[in-house]
């Protein structure tokens, strides 16, 4: 198993299309990051955390908690007219205070901070005089119909190797999968113009 990021050019980008969060103030900000948040692993937008405010600290999921599930959406900084902090609040980590917002069942969001299991989902292909990459292969099914024939779903990684925090995409949930997980409603775009994909939140 070879887990691979979503193509992306820096870090991750977030749309928030529809989520409950900033209405019913289930919003978590002075809580800061766990040391498994590094200058090389750091937490970005989009990521799913355990907000844990008796614990004091902001921890990688793991695949089945009774803790408050969150999404990362640090807001830009914007310092004037003319200078953005995205450097700031593109990477956080261990010390940081990022912004979260605690999801629900049906809240919908768009972004490519995501990844996939490139051996066994989506393996790069070749035939003669063919060849697609594994972001090809994904490509090819996310553009497919999601309605039915190409299922997919976001889900918290599990493997020795994956990164706990980043959603991982899966063509059908795991037997005995018990944790949170959301349907992928289409292949997208995120803010940033690059490629992403908008889910929906089925089950907490």
């Amino acid at each position: 198993m070879a887990m691979k990021r979503f193509p992306l050019q820096e870090y991750a980008s977030l749309e928030l299309n529809q989520v409950a969060f900033p209405q019913t103030g289930m919003v978590v900000s002075q809580t800061p990051l766990g040391e498994a948040f590094t200058k090389d692993a750091p937490c970005e937008n989009g990521m799913w955390v355990v907000a844990d405010k008796a614990a004091g600290v902001i921890n990688p999921p793991a695949a089945a908690t009774d803790k408050p599930i969150g999404i990362v959406y640090t807001a830009e900084k914007e310092y004037d007219l003319f200078h953005y902090g995205l450097k700031t609040f593109g990477r956080k980590v261990a010390g940081d205070y990022p912004r979260v917002g605690i999801l629900g069942v049906g809240d919908t969001v768009t972004t490519n901070c995501l990844q996939y299991d490139d051996t066994t989902d989506f393996p790069a292909v070749t035939t003669a005089g063919s060849e697609k990459t594994s972001d090809e292969v994904l490509a090819d099914y996310l553009s497919g119909d999601l309605t039915n024939t190409n299922k997919a779903y976001v889900i918290i990684p599990s493997g020795q190797n994956d990164v706990k925090s980043i959603p991982r995409i899966v063509k059908a949930l795991p037997n005995g999968y018990t944790g949170i997980y959301g349907r992928i409603v289409k292949y997208y775009t995120v803010p940033n113009g690059e490629r992403g994909v908008k889910y929906q939140i089925i089950s907490l």
